[in-house]
């Protein structure tokens, strides 16, 4: 049943507001989980949403596994590497809404059907004027698929990152790119949105800071993220974040739930040349997200 409520306020979102491939900004990286959504600046385990931080993230392989309510699942694997002085990174990720029950216009039962996402996307960065500046740019196929009609688009991002004596800045344009293959005749309209980043290391702590806006063009709205990330000499890393969608999340259900809503919060353990990290994220009323994932440095 939540299933099947989920698919119809998905498809609802199509006909009505005609803004398709919500599953283009959906979290599939487990860090992504635990900050909330921010973290877009955070050099470890950076999933490259900003390409410009291609330089500062180092070469690795992971590995996340990201559970949505009602059994929805995101699979993503990331890796990058270098040559000269060109960054160059590989990612692919998937999300699965599952398995549904068919049935024709007469109601009659048919064969199940599935409904997923795929995203294929590679990314490039280089530095400039002695590494103050950084640019990227990620491109991409997105691949929708609901039962047996598809619909793709070329996804298309870029990004730049200014490294100042107050910190790092940050601006990036997220999933711009044009539709080649519709689930409907209408025009369809891309979530693509604009990301203004902040972050800063505190002096007498081994804590990172960030804040992140987001405009939405298709919606008309904006969003406030704020997140942190604290490094142990152990190698223990707690992160954490919130954003301004918490009073979306606010009902009258329980005073618990509405504390929590709209916050995320994650460990990771580096051993050796591997990085483990669990992440979560806490919808209110609407459940929580839970992350696994696990990086390997070369």
């Amino acid at each position: 049943m939540i299933r099947f409520t989920f698919l119809s306020v998905y498809l609802t979102g199509f006909l009505v507001a005609q803004t398709s491939f919500s599953g283009l900004n959906t979290w599939t990286d487990g860090q992504t989980v635990g900050l909330a959504g921010g973290g877009y600046l955070f050099s470890t385990q950076n999933e490259f949403r900003n390409p410009a931080m291609l330089p500062e993230s180092g070469r690795y392989l992971k590995i996340n596994l990201v559970r949505y309510p009602a059994d929805i699942n995101a699979h993503s694997i990331i890796t990058n590497g270098n040559k000269n002085d060109h960054r160059f990174g590989l990612k692919l990720s998937r999300l699965n809404y599952g398995l549904f029950k068919g049935r024709d216009i007469d109601n009659h039962i048919t064969e199940d059907y599935s409904a997923g996402d795929i995203h294929l996307q590679a990314v490039y960065a280089k530095p400039l004027n002695s590494n103050r500046f950084v640019i990227g740019v990620s491109g991409g196929l997105f691949m929708s698929q609901i039962e047996k009609v598809k619909a793709n688009i070329f996804t298309f991002s870029p990004g730049v990152i200014f490294y100042s004596r107050l910190g790092e800045i940050g601006l990036s344009l997220q999933n711009y790119g044009f539709v080649f293959d519709s689930y409907t005749d209408t025009e369809d309209k891309i979530p693509s949105f604009i990301v203004t980043s902040f972050a800063r290391k505190v002096t007498t702590l081994p804590l990172v800071l960030e804040v992140d806006y987001s405009y939405f063009m298709v919606r008309n709205s904006s969003t406030f993220t704020f997140s942190g990330l604290l490094n142990f000499k152990n190698g223990f890393i707690m992160k954490g974040g919130f954003s301004t969608k918490k009073a979306d999340q606010i009902t009258d259900v329980s005073f618990i739930k509405n504390l929590f809503a709209d916050m995320g919060i994650g460990i990771s353990y580096e051993f050796e040349d591997i990085l483990f990290a669990i992440d979560t994220y806490t919808y209110g009323p609407g459940g929580f997200v839970i992350a696994v994932g696990i990086t390997v440095l070369y």
